[in-house]
């Protein structure tokens, strides 16, 4: 019979286990469980993920390369607080890379690509809650960059996803707050833009991407 420690299970290599840890704690940033300011202490989410305080480490690393988090001086680490600078200098970069992909995924635009967007769009008339509309936001301009069939220009866009995603829904409650619809402006600019993917020139397309993103400059103050 074999013995005790023969018959455990393997453990999972360190990088499965800090891709695992990423992932779980950037969603959690990203959908405010971990509040902007938030300290990160690494023995506190080793036990919150029930690991070692390796594959935290490897995770927190990767989350501050992708701009959620901070490494102090003092050697805490904190989910990263957005000021108003950092916001619209996302929105700009964000705008000159979709407006790019819009021009691009024109060119690559299919049926099926119109059936997609059009179930996003559905999807978006019905979202019960603005995290939920953020999410399919996002989802949405994933789709577009994904059509461009740049995969750097994909890779570049990437880390913007998450600095965007984790504040999305506050540029939203800011909307509300002046009185403004955002489900109806969201989903009316997303009809446009489809329309432009779909039927219009690479240019249009561009145009339709750019103006959309820029329109919510507004609101990073």
């Amino acid at each position: 019979m074999a013995s005790p420690q023969a018959q455990r299970r393997p453990r999972a290599p360190r990088s499965n286990r800090a891709t695992t840890v990423h992932l779980r704690l950037r969603k959690e940033i990203v959908c405010g469980r971990f509040p902007q300011g938030s300290a990160l202490a690494e023995p506190v989410l080793a036990e919150h993920y029930q690991t070692s305080r390796a594959p935290i480490r490897e995770a927190l690393i990767a989350l501050e390369r992708e701009g959620l988090v901070t490494f102090e001086k003092t050697g805490r680490t904190r989910v990263r607080t957005i000021a108003a600078k950092d916001l619209r200098e996302i929105m700009e970069a964000r705008a000159a890379l979709e407006s790019m992909a819009a021009g691009l995924a024109n060119r690559n635009w299919k049926d099926a690509d119109t059936e997609f967007v059009t179930r996003n769009i559905e999807k978006q008339t019905n979202a019960g809650s603005l995290a939920e509309l953020s999410r399919l936001d996002i989802d949405l301009h994933q789709y577009v960059v994904a059509r461009s069939g740049n995969d750097r220009l994909r890779q570049l866009w990437e880390p913007l996803r998450w600095q965007w995603e984790a504040h999305l829904v506050e540029i939203y409650r800011r909307q509300k707050d002046d009185d403004f619809i955002p489900e109806q402006e969201t989903i009316t600019a997303h009809r446009h833009l489809l329309r432009a993917l779909a039927k219009g020139t690479p240019s249009e397309a561009s145009q339709s991407m750019m103006n959309h993103i820029l329109f919510n400059l507004r609101w990073a103050k």
